[in-house]
């Protein structure tokens, strides 16, 4: 497997960090992993750490995993990826929120907590 999975359990969300390569023939294992984790913590907010992930994908696959993270991950009020600025593109934010999940990419850390952390408006 070309990357690590780190799940962290935090009381108002939880981190996911992934470490290694870009793992799009992956991506679906990835995305069925951090299901599995968030269901059984009944997470409801989660904060996903790409900062680390080495290389780079395409436009379909950003857009597959926009698509995987509204398919795997709707019991989240909430997801936020976080990115180097250099690779963010925004694609998979625009498949993902097509379908109904609230993700949104940052490239900053203190952005992406803010918003997770925020009180949902009804």
């Amino acid at each position: 497997m070309p990357f690590h999975l780190r799940y962290k359990r935090g009381t108002a969300m939880s981190v996911v960090e992934i470490t290694g390569r870009a793992f799009a023939e992956q991506a679906q294992e990835v995305v069925r992993v951090i299901r599995a984790r968030t269901r059984e913590h009944g997470d409801k907010r989660l904060l996903i750490d790409l900062t680390d992930v080495d290389g780079t994908l395409g436009p379909r696959e950003h857009q597959a995993l926009g698509l995987l993270a509204a398919r795997f991950l709707s019991h989240l009020e909430r997801m936020a990826s976080l990115v180097p600025e250099d690779k963010i593109t925004r694609v998979s934010e625009a498949a993902a929120q097509g379908q109904g999940l609230q993700l949104k990419v940052f490239t900053d850390l203190t952005g992406a907590v803010n918003w997770l952390v925020q009180p949902s408006s009804s």
